[in-house]
């Protein structure tokens, strides 16, 4: 119970009075948790989506969608690919770039990161409509969060030192990983059937090559890094749901 109130604690901003005496290898054994903090994360957006809808339509809905995820998870992965992108896309050395992703302004590279993440998203929701977007909502944290568990399980830590991803990257038991990934694929499958493998598959090669592409500029990962991650594979599910839809339609 310790360790999923800390990982609770570190994804979301909900309020959960206690204090907890932590060692920082507790924070790699919740991540058999993470799809579950995902469901959470996912739940509470489909409620407001679903409230908004009593109230407007339009594009209403999707942007109380929108709120809602940032106000629960504090808009953490979005500093995550703002601070990335900064980084990445800023043409210097690789220790330049790593100097820049630590860096707590945000550059014009992570401005419209945040803007295209935010534009895409309402797009995609406002594209669809009942069930497929009432799955989309819940499953897209689920997913994304059982990828970079995945990430997190095959890369290693850009930066000499500590930082925020060495909370996870090369910490992880095989054992939680696995439980992790059974439980992501587990709650995919149960909502969306045999369509779930292929969401799950085309998000993993989308997750794949987000890693090769920045292992070719620093080298490794960093807690920006899996943030922006995150982002990126939220909008996979979004991308993919919406082609499930027309294809099966």
């Amino acid at each position: 119970m310790k360790t999923f109130i800390l990982t609770l604690q570190f994804f979301t901003r909900i309020p959960i009075h206690a204090e907890i005496a932590a060692e920082e290898g507790d924070f790699a054994k919740g991540i058999v948790y993470f799809p579950v903090v995902g469901l959470i994360i996912g739940s509470f957006n489909l409620l407001i989506y679903k409230a908004a809808e009593l109230i407007a339509g339009g594009l209403f809905p999707a942007v109380c969608c929108l709120l809602a995820n940032t106000a629960i998870t504090g808009a953490l992965h979005l500093d995550g690919i703002a601070d990335t992108c900064d980084g990445i896309f800023s043409s210097r050395s690789r220790d330049r770039m790593l100097e820049i992703m630590r860096d707590s302004r945000i550059g014009t590279n992570g401005t419209l990161a945040i803007l295209f993440d935010v534009l895409l998203r309402l797009a995609l929701l406002n594209s669809m409509g009942g069930t497929p977007v009432m799955l989309s909502i819940l499953l897209a944290p689920v997913i994304a969060k059982t990828l970079v568990v995945l990430l997190i399980s095959i890369s290693i830590y850009a930066r000499p030192g500590q930082g925020m991803g060495t909370l996870f990257l090369g910490k992880l038991s095989t054992a939680r990983t696995m439980a992790a990934y059974a439980i992501g694929a587990g709650l995919t499958l149960i909502f969306l059937k045999l369509w779930g493998l292929v969401v799950l598959l085309a998000c993993m090669i989308i997750c794949l090559g987000f890693k090769q592409m920045v292992y070719v500029k620093i080298q490794g990962m960093t807690g920006d890094t899996l943030g922006a991650a995150n982002e990126v594979i939220e909008i996979a599910v979004l991308i993919a749901m919406v082609m499930i839809g027309r294809f099966a339609a």
